[in-house]
């Protein structure tokens, strides 16, 4: 009978343990295909450094400076240092609690014979409490602590693409916005030089009035697009300055002169590695894995209320009326015991807390999912915007050899009498339009191919 009732005490622990365990979460699980819609693929790893590539030391300076003083970086930083040291807290949950302890006292109490005394008492000693994990409780902590350093780790992973990325893609806006100023102040000497021909020309009654507005309204109009160009430069210049931790205006002498766009070739996506690969070195989808870890182990550690909870502990140490007398064997006391604890009734508290823990589960599959589908959205459209980019490129620097070419013939023929002055207008508006949208393209293929690194979470090997 003894035997059975142990077995049977020993059955309803299991049975206990096995509810109060972390469960497994069902994770999402994309249909992936070999390779990537819009690039053919092999199974390299990126660079880290993805903005090397571009071989620009002005570039290279900004990201270092960024990555060592960036906010987010040093928020980032902060939180992971939080997260370890919570672990640490976690772990040191699951060993015992030693404490020391002093203690003197005038005490005033009646004796066995029903006398009032009064005396001193000295005691010193050790206590120790340990809390024994039955039911997952404490491991359950530990688990998710060391989750939440997992993504707290992944974070400042996707922290540093993240800066590297908006760094490198506001200094290539900034240099193409250098570049579509050049070409606007460009455009606008070889018009004003246009406007004093024809204003010479309607002097000596060669030209006319109309001829004359013409050239001036085309000479405004571009003077106009100028402060607008300035504004743009400007901004993206202090934004950079942020992003890498400084005031706005640190970088006005640094970025004040116009440098062109790095000197990039097309770049084959070839090695860039499979989807799969692409999800395993995503740190966003790494820390959102990582959340569900933290999540499931919560939930256990919730369903871990619902059961006992069993502390040993004790005390050993010296008590006597005289501090002289704490040295003596008689003065030597102990105590060691056990203590159970358990909640028999509390109104659906707990119940509560396993609802409330399994629907911030639920939310952590859903934000892992989100994350999945985001990655590979953000890394096939930034794949397929650097394809088409750079055949964009390609026709617009055409357009512009041609654009110009066709100014060129415009004034020739102009200059010869055998073409009004109409004709050479609108050659001159549309070789700035070609030149204007010829640098946007150029500045949308660099972003373009930085936005296709970010998505990587990095770069490629060649």
């Amino acid at each position: 009978m003894k035997i059975s009732k142990n077995i049977s005490v020993l059955a309803a622990a299991w049975i206990a343990a096995g509810c109060a365990s972390t469960p497994n979460l069902p994770t999402y699980k994309a249909q992936l295909a070999a390779d990537f819609a819009n690039a053919s693929a092999t199974q390299a790893e990126p660079v880290a450094e993805f903005w090397r590539a571009f071989g620009d030391a002005d570039l290279d300076a900004l990201v270092a400076q960024a990555i060592k003083a960036n906010a987010d970086l040093r928020i980032a930083g902060a939180n992971l240092r939080e997260a370890r040291a919570l672990a640490n807290f976690a772990d040191a949950q699951s060993k015992p609690t030693i404490g020391a302890s002093a203690d003197a006292a005038r005490v005033r109490a009646r004796d066995s014979q029903g006398k009032s005394q009064t005396g001193n008492v000295f005691a010193a000693g050790f206590d120790v409490a340990w809390e024994a994990d039955l039911f997952g409780r404490i491991s359950g902590e530990r688990q998710a602590a060391l989750a939440q350093v997992l993504a707290s780790e992944s974070l400042v992973r996707a922290a540093q693409v993240s800066v590297a990325s908006e760094v490198a893609r506001n200094y290539f806006e900034l240099r193409g916005f250098q570049e579509q100023l050049r070409v606007a102040k460009a455009s606008l000497e070889t018009q004003r030089a246009a406007l004093k021909l024809v204003a010479a020309r309607l002097a000596v009654g060669r030209g006319t009035a109309l001829d004359t507005e013409r050239a001036n309204a085309l000479v405004q109009t571009t003077a106009a697009s100028i402060p607008s160009l300035e504004t743009a430069l400007i901004r993206t210049r202090y934004r950079i300055a942020v992003l890498s931790g400084q005031v706005p205006t640190a970088l006005d002498t640094q970025l004040a002169n116009q440098k062109p766009l790095p000197g990039m070739k097309p770049v084959a996506l070839n090695s860039i590695g499979s989807p799969e690969n692409l999800l395993r070195r995503r740190p966003d989808v790494a820390a959102a894995e990582q959340q569900v870890a933290a999540a499931a182990a919560r939930i256990g550690i919730a369903r871990s209320e619902l059961f006992p909870r069993l502390t040993l502990g004790g005390s050993v140490g010296l008590n006597a009326g005289r501090i002289a007398d704490l040295g003596k064997s008689a003065a030597f006391v102990y105590n060691l015991g056990a203590s159970l604890l358990w909640t028999l009734l509390d109104f659906g508290r707990n119940r509560a807390q396993i609802a409330a823990a399994s629907a911030r589960g639920e939310a952590a599959i859903i934000a892992y999912e989100k994350a999945v589908l985001g990655a590979l959205e953000e890394t096939e459209g930034a794949l397929a915007a650097y394809s088409r980019t750079q055949r964009q490129t390609e026709s617009l620097f055409a357009a512009a050899q041609s654009a110009s070419k066709a100014a060129d013939i415009a004034r020739a023929r102009f200059s010869a009498g055998t073409s009004d002055f109409l004709a050479v207008l609108d050659a001159e508006r549309e070789l700035l339009a070609a030149r204007d949208r010829l640098a946007q393209a150029q500045t949308g293929g660099a972003t373009s191919l930085v936005a296709v690194y970010k998505s990587l979470a990095g770069g490629w090997k060649p």
